[in-house]
């Protein structure tokens, strides 16, 4: 009798075990393949459209402002490499370096106004590099123009915006 309550306290023990162990994988399976739905969609107001066009590894891009309403703005330009390659940016005399990694704008874009041309070659690429694969994200920023009293236009890179939710659907 006690032979077969050992024997069935193990059998027990080794289920549970076995069923514990396959825990993780169904968690997996359902934060890896399942859907979510719904969403919000943030309205900031004004925008800043950028324009990228790709060719023997070097993107240009060009910010354009986009708003409807009357405000000037500065912009910030940074790329960003997935892999172990160079970033080397040129562009004419409006565009300036930043200790943080940025080019900055140096002129105002009115309200329907496009930049001048950033190009951000890619160099020292890897021969393992699969071009098709191979992905360098372009990041901008705008911030509002602020004028100071003798009427010179600085960024105010500190300003929050205002950011309004509408309920999204199937996204």
């Amino acid at each position: 009798m006690k032979k077969q309550r050992l024997i069935l306290t193990a059998a027990a023990v080794s289920a549970t075990l076995i069923i514990a162990s396959s825990i993780g994988s169904a968690f997996a399976y359902f934060s890896t393949y399942e859907r979510a739905l719904g969403g919000y969609v943030v309205n900031l107001g004004d925008y800043e459209e950028i324009t990228e066009d790709f060719q023997d590894w070097t993107k240009k891009v060009v910010v354009t402002n986009k708003t409807n309403s009357t405000e000037s703005v500065f912009v910030r330009v940074k790329a960003f490499a997935g892999q172990s390659v160079d970033l080397i940016y040129s562009a004419d005399a409006d565009w300036t370096p930043g200790a943080d990694g940025y080019y900055y704008y140096g002129k105002v874009l009115a309200p329907g106004e496009t930049s001048s041309q950033i190009d951000v070659k890619i160099a020292n690429i890897p021969q393992t590099v699969d071009p098709k694969s191979f992905n360098v994200v372009v990041v901008y920023e705008a911030a509002p123009a602020k004028y100071q009293p003798d009427g010179t236009a600085i960024p105010d890179w500190d300003q929050k915006f205002d950011v309004t939710y509408e309920q999204g659907g199937d996204n």
